[in-house]
């Protein structure tokens, strides 16, 4: 097990989250509020992925494949796909970190 040096500043909100009764230790609050976190990045991404989905008619793989196979340059299909593609590598980031702080919980 690693050791990490936290400042008071920082962990006096997560030891308070403890003494309150919210959290049954500070591993527990990190452990949750990484968990959290991650749901809600999750879903903030997917929805703004669900915008393309829908403008689209099909998921971001299936758009990124008719759009590689195209003969037809459309800059502004071509825009769409980098933004969505942003979304699509930051939503699959924050599943694995949502994953990974399920596994602790």
């Amino acid at each position: 097990m690693e050791t990490v040096t936290i400042p008071k500043d920082v962990w006096s909100p997560i030891s308070s989250l403890v003494h309150r009764g919210l959290f049954d230790n500070e591993r527990s609050a990190i452990v949750n509020i990484v968990h959290d976190l991650s749901l809600s990045k999750m879903k903030e991404y997917e929805m703004a992925m669900q915008r393309f989905e829908i403008k689209y008619g099909v998921v971001f793989e299936d758009f990124e494949q008719q759009l590689n196979s195209s003969d037809k340059e459309d800059f502004g299909r071509w825009d769409d796909y980098i933004e969505w593609k942003a979304y699509s590598g930051a939503y699959h980031y924050w599943k694995s970190i949502h994953a990974e702080s399920s596994r602790c919980l």
